[in-house]
């Protein structure tokens, strides 16, 4: 059998892959985001804020990723096409309904096999093996199954043509030194009292919050953060993009790999 187009739709999703992730790093490189201390009005605390002198194109990273996506999910769809083409079937209409099955439950399972008839027995128990369904009886987790999550998103971007990412700060180190106008406020704010604030990544934002009980003089040091640009899904869980593409386009590749073996096995 002849695989090639869906291996072309294979690469073409890890070239954008590869295209959104240089796209991450280069804004990451570009110093677009830095951070500032302000001491308060009363000078009793400081903040740490963040200031962002370009915004991330969160949109149109969103649209690349929706567009990998969707590459992986047509290369699954295409692959149990070509099987039923190669085997035989020609009815149009037989395969413009025909997709690749991702079931969480036996019942949806059941409901597919009448959809599924025009493949092969070997296409149909090779991706019976595939289905989400069996990842708890093999001791695995339904909702960290990778084709459970690669449908989901792929409905989230037909719903609403591309997934827009959130960017997350994900870790903040600081190593200030406070200045007090006495000693004795010096004394008196000691062991630092410090929040760290989970802030929407904006210009302003604040990172941490720093209350003495001395009034500050001035505020140095050295200040860094780390941040994940992140896609949410439906269920509220968040993922790294670039990350959570790359699992996706290797098991994907997997599935892809397993259903060729199982052709060029039967083939012989």
């Amino acid at each position: 059998m002849d695989f090639t187009d869906q291996l072309g739709r294979l690469a073409r999703a890890h070239e954008l892959g590869a295209d959104l992730s240089a796209n991450v790093q280069a804004w990451g490189d570009s110093g677009s985001c830095s951070a500032q201390a302000v001491i308060a009005s009363d000078r009793l605390s400081w903040e740490l804020r963040l200031r962002v002198a370009q915004p991330p194109p969160l949109a149109e990273w969103g649209f690349r990723f929706g567009e990998a996506i969707n590459h992986l999910r047509s290369t699954l769809d295409n692959l149990v096409v070509a099987v039923a083409r190669q085997s035989g079937t020609e009815d149009p209409a037989r395969l413009r309904a025909l997709m690749f099955p991702i079931c969480d439950v036996p019942k949806d399972w059941r409901n597919r096999q009448k959809a599924l008839s025009c493949l092969p027995e070997w296409c149909r128990d090779a991706l019976e093996q595939l289905q989400p369904l069996q990842r708890p009886a093999q001791g695995g987790s339904l909702e960290e199954d990778l084709l459970r999550i690669l449908r989901d998103l792929d409905n989230t971007t037909k719903h609403h043509l591309q997934v827009k990412p959130e960017l997350a700060p994900q870790s903040i180190h600081h190593a200030p030194a406070v200045e007090f106008e006495t000693e004795e406020g010096a004394a008196a704010s000691v062991p630092p009292d410090t929040q760290i604030v989970v802030a929407p990544f904006e210009d302003g934002a604040v990172l941490l919050r720093h209350r003495t009980k001395g009034r500050i003089e001035s505020v140095k040091g050295n200040y860094s953060f780390t941040a994940q640009v992140q896609v949410v899904l439906a269920d509220g869980r968040t993922f790294g993009v670039t990350e959570l593409l790359a699992a996706l386009w290797e098991y994907t590749n997997m599935v892809l790999s397993f259903v060729i073996r199982r052709a060029a096995q039967e083939a012989v």
